[in-house]
């Protein structure tokens, strides 16, 4: 038997938030940047990246704070404002904030036109254990995580 490692997950521990996304964003700049967040990390957390050069409050999806917005809806909802915004498939999801918008943004960003690169910056502990680590993304379905 043989063994193949196809999945890699850089993990970036960053002195600076601002300038250290600046530089993992460059290549990006030529493209449109998203960023998802929930109302919570939009309030608290949005205005640390919010002047980055490519980031823009315009571009800035909001969803709702709490699991029960990791859903089919929610997911339609991300998607339809990446298609309104003009992403494409060298577009950026930077999503920030805990482990439901890691994870729904992971899924978004996986399934929007067969898949644009996606940035984790988790705010919670747990968020940086689990959601922001290994590839894991999803949505709750129908009662079942």
């Amino acid at each position: 038997m043989q063994s193949l490692n196809t999945c890699e997950t850089e993990v970036y521990i960053a002195d600076s938030l601002a300038a250290d996304l600046e530089t993992l964003i460059k290549p990006y700049l030529d493209e449109k940047i998203f960023v998802l967040t929930d109302s919570h990390t939009r309030r608290l957390c949005f205005p640390l990246i919010e002047n980055i050069p490519g980031i823009s409050s315009e571009r800035c999806i909001e969803i709702g704070a709490g699991d029960e917005f990791k859903n089919t809806e929610t997911l339609i909802s991300v998607w339809k404002c990446l298609v309104e915004g003009g992403a494409n498939r060298h577009s950026l999801l930077i999503n920030l904030g805990g482990g439901m918008p890691c994870d729904l943004g992971g899924f978004a960003a996986a399934t929007f036109k067969r898949g644009i690169d996606f940035i984790n910056i988790p705010t919670t502990l747990l968020a940086q254990v689990d959601a922001s680590v290994g590839g894991k993304t999803g949505i709750n379905f129908g009662g079942y995580k």
